[in-house]
């Protein structure tokens, strides 16, 4: 039987709370200037981590799966997870956004071709964009399995290290400069895509020990979150527009805040064993994170639609995402004892 690692299940929450802040500090995309700005533009720094927290579980979880079941099952478990729940919920917000916004006739044939271009393309809900990458990770785990073993460690080290130079630094620094991406970045079949490295990362510091060397790595992602804040805020002002490609996941400092607050977590509660009750809420409320992706930015677009509160009050910035989360992880739960439904998150 396969161990629960809980400090997962914390960290799982954790990201999927971060999301919801993130979502509520959009008040930093308009470039404004003053404190309420620069602590909108921090938050988003501080809990960019959720994206690459969740892409680390994954890794965590999933990259051992020959020793529990077959390919095909794997496969078969993956596409009822994800599969469903994206394929609903990019319907469910066309019609969202085309009943607000877009227009389209329903009884049009063009109608349903945008709707599967937006499919193809990850046009419909932009921050559905954590399925592609997922949906690419599950397709080409069988093949990372083979990679993703411990005595393999010298070759994981050398892919991560390749990572965090090609795209960690080069594309990174290229990216803020807004210049053309390394020539030889294209031409790295597996070393240089991005997120092969969240990826790595998330596994390698699940299954191998830093060997006494955390506080280095929290000195640094301490440093990096510092880092991307003040750099944010000075290249914004200084080219007149939001430079969010200062916090980019991809990019070093990204990297490095996000592997510190997996590594911190882990550190504390690795072998922590919560009584039954416990552990039974960290299941459900952990279980519910997809569908609170799926669904929590329902409730922020109406606030922010009829302007309900203003997007740079404290009370957007911090107490709605609490309120939002909590709403949408209880109608998460309601619907997973819906017979069907629950198959949608």
């Amino acid at each position: 039987m396969k161990r629960r690692y809980y400090y997962l299940d914390i960290l799982n929450i954790v990201a999927t709370f971060a999301v919801v802040m993130l979502h509520s500090s959009s008040f930093a995309f308009m470039n404004a200037a003053g404190m309420r700005w620069n602590l909108a533009v921090s938050i988003q720094v501080l809990f960019i981590f959720a994206v690459p927290i969740f892409l680390m579980i994954s890794a965590a979880n999933i990259l051992n799966y020959r020793q529990r079941e077959t390919t095909e099952i794997f496969f078969k478990k993956r596409f009822k997870r994800i599969a469903i729940p994206f394929v609903v919920w990019s319907i469910v917000w066309f019609l969202y956004f085309n009943h607000y916004d877009w227009h389209y006739s329903l009884k049009s044939f063009n109608t349903y071709s945008r709707l599967l271009d937006g499919f193809l393309h990850g046009t419909i809900q932009p921050i559905f964009w954590f399925f592609y990458v997922i949906i690419g990770f599950y397709l080409s785990v069988p093949i990372l399995s083979k990679i993703f073993i411990k005595e393999n460690k010298k070759t994981i080290q050398y892919l991560i290290g390749l990572n965090l130079v090609v795209i960690g630094l080069f594309s990174y620094y290229y990216q803020l400069q807004h210049q053309p991406s390394l020539a030889l970045e294209g031409y790295l079949s597996i070393g240089a895509s991005g997120s092969i490295g969240i990826f790595a990362i998330g596994w390698y510091l699940h299954n191998l020990s830093l060997e006494n060397k955390e506080r280095y790595l929290y000195i640094f992602g301490i440093f990096s979150a510092l880092v991307m804040i003040a750099l944010t805020i000075y290249l914004s002002h200084k080219r007149g527009s939001y430079q969010s490609a200062s916090y980019s996941i991809w990019g070093i400092f990204g990297l490095g805040w996000s592997a510190t607050v997996f590594a911190f977590v882990k550190s504390r509660l690795y072998s922590w064993e919560p009584s039954e009750r416990i552990q039974s809420l960290l299941r459900h409320v952990s279980g519910a994170s997809l569908g609170v992706y799926v669904i929590h930015y329902f409730f922020i677009d109406r606030v922010d639609r009829y302007h309900l509160l203003a997007n740079n009050s404290l009370i957007h910035l911090f107490v709605l995402p609490v309120i939002v989360w909590l709403i949408s992880i209880i109608i998460i739960l309601l619907i997973k004892k819906i017979p069907y439904l629950k198959r949608t998150v």
